[in-house]
């Protein structure tokens, strides 16, 4: 896969997928829609690491992902093995949690959220089984 062809997804730590969306422009979900059509072609599987939940894309951008997402559900479970939202405030933490408990049971996928990005890494690796005993990374 080609790390070159993403804009709004860092692959740089793939197979932790880091979503890049702040700022971005009106209509920006055909491309959006266009790099999880790689990430989902892709043999390996990975996590998406949410770490601005509180952009809100244009209305047209939201309904084309969610458009999206609910279309391809089943190949986004074959290889995402969790989404994974970081929010350091602890009271939109915990509505954060609650919301992702609900997700989790509606699309058969875990939608986790935790508090720093350090807790995203570590717990995607766990998820990707690439961290040892008591959470010691091993590479």
């Amino acid at each position: 896969m080609n790390r070159d062809q993403f804009f709004f997804h860092d692959l740089s730590q793939f197979p932790i997928v880091t979503a890049r969306h702040g700022g971005a422009p009106l209509g920006y979900s055909a491309t959006w829609i266009r790099e999880m059509e790689l990430l989902v072609e892709n043999p390996r599987t990975f996590v998406m690491v949410v770490p601005d939940t509180r952009h809100e894309a244009a209305h047209e951008d939201r309904r084309a992902m969610i458009e999206w997402q609910t279309a391809n559900m089943p190949r986004l479970r074959a290889r995402c093995r969790a989404f994974i939202a970081v929010e350091r405030d602890a009271q939109a933490l915990d509505k954060l949690r609650k919301r992702g408990e609900k997700m989790a049971r509606a699309f058969g996928l875990p939608f986790l959220a935790v508090a720093t990005p350090g807790e995203a890494v570590q717990c995607a690796r766990e998820l990707l089984g690439h961290a040892g005993p008591g959470g010691f990374n091993v590479d």
